[in-house]
């Protein structure tokens, strides 16, 4: 009989034990991309007038700096980094923050570059936890964000309009009523959807309003990773290597 308890007892605790420690193990957010990585995006579509209708005369903000149909926008990576501290109104301490530093080329119609115009940065939270309630991402949807998406995504006490989804496609939804932001913007019904890639960079962006009408229009054009110049590299030096071999053995004969 005490055996049988015994056994029972060493079951139900396993039970438990199993249960528990996979709950109990913090989930590590991580930076997607690598310095050096270069990403530009193009906008399709950019219905100004209509913009400046909803939102007012400085809509232009964060990202949407300069933007107009038929631009593109240039990242590459300078650094990133993951223990910076910058102040939580949530917390009311500085907290652990992911970074990532970029040079920014602003929405350009040339095909031509030149220098890129500014160094510009992204931070979010190392804890979602320590972002305060109902938040609103700037352009409300991040350019970038942490990995695994939809596990950091959802523990942000968003705004009550936002839809996440990381099964098939990551994407963010976000809904917003008529005046119910600060200032009594926006002037009417809008709805945002953003995809991502893998790397938690933002592929597309689509802004709509009343009739599934498009004013915004923003995809990933390309994504160049540093690896993509390595693999030619060392497949050059592998090939001189083989060449000379070759050549000394043709000399030694």
């Amino acid at each position: 009989m005490k055996f049988r308890l015994l056994l029972s007892y060493t079951f139900l605790s396993l039970i438990l034990v199993i249960g528990v420690i996979p709950n109990s193990v913090a989930i590590k957010y991580e930076i997607g991309v690598d310095d050096g990585d270069e990403f530009i995006w193009r906008c399709d579509v950019c219905d100004k007038d209509q913009m400046e209708k909803i939102f007012g005369n400085k809509w232009e903000t964060s990202m949407f700096e300069d933007l107009e149909q038929g631009t593109r926008m240039r990242w590459i990576i300078k650094k990133t980094d993951d223990d910076e501290k910058n102040y939580s109104e949530e917390t009311k301490e500085n907290e652990t923050v992911l970074r990532i530093v970029f040079n920014k080329w602003r929405w350009l119609s040339e095909d031509v570059w030149g220098n890129e115009d500014d160094e510009d940065e992204i931070t979010h939270f190392k804890d979602p936890e320590d972002y305060p309630e109902d938040l609103i991402f700037a352009n409300f949807a991040s350019f970038w964000l942490p990995l695994p998406f939809g596990e950091y995504l959802k523990e942000i006490d968003l705004y009550e309009g936002y839809t996440i989804d990381s099964r098939v496609l990551l994407s963010i939804t976000c809904e917003i009523e008529k005046n119910d932001l600060e200032g009594d913007y926006p002037t009417e019904y809008i709805k945002i959807l953003a995809l991502y890639n893998e790397q938690g960079i933002l592929k597309s962006y689509k802004l709509y309003i009343k009739d599934h009408q498009v004013i915004i229009d923003i995809s990933l054009e390309s994504f160049l990773n540093q690896d993509i110049y390595l693999l030619p590299a060392i497949t050059a030096t592998l090939y001189v290597g083989l060449i000379y071999i070759i050549y000394k053995k043709i000399l030694k004969d």
